[in-house]
């Protein structure tokens, strides 16, 4: 009698076993692909933003000085600095709890002469939610057209 309780004990526990054995990889595998999916929709929407800047500086810079353009975008939270270095490059710094690297760059490359208005500006565009940006054409020392990139939060106190 004793041997028909634990025959069907140890049944029981292999079954668990089993079902065990199959739903752990699989619950790992989802959790990584979506951590995956996750990392290439940030880096989606960091592209369309950093072309969408770069574009609208180059095409402000062309129609002349003056000429200015606002645009809203949607910031992801894993961006936590926006700057501009070198009058050429729009970088921004994110950082990923999920990927192994953690912290990273996304760097967009201008043609024209782009500055900040003020040091450390782009930062408060950092972080996530729906942001401002302003880009206005002004003239450099040189006599030249120069494309500023501004947050609008730096300029109207109340947004």
């Amino acid at each position: 009698m004793k041997r028909i309780k634990a025959q069907s004990a140890i049944e029981y526990l292999m079954i668990i076993a089993l079902t065990l054995g199959i739903i752990v990889p699989t619950s790992y595998l989802f959790f990584r692909y979506s951590s995956e999916s996750n990392i290439q929709i940030v880096d989606a929407q960091l592209t369309e933003i950093g072309r969408t800047i770069i574009d609208t500086a180059e095409s402000v810079y062309f129609s002349g000085t003056g000429s200015k353009i606002v645009l809203e975008i949607n910031m992801p939270k894993s961006v936590y600095d926006v700057e501009i270095l070198g009058n050429k490059e729009l970088v921004f710094r994110l950082f990923s709890e999920i990927s192994a690297t953690g912290e990273s760059e996304v760097v967009f490359f201008s043609s024209i002469p782009i500055a900040e208005a003020g040091d450390g500006d782009l930062k408060t565009i950092a972080g996530s939610g729906l942001k401002k940006v302003r880009i206005m054409a002004i003239p450099d020392q040189s006599g030249g057209t120069e494309v500023i990139i501004e947050s609008v939060y730096r300029i109207d106190s109340g947004w």
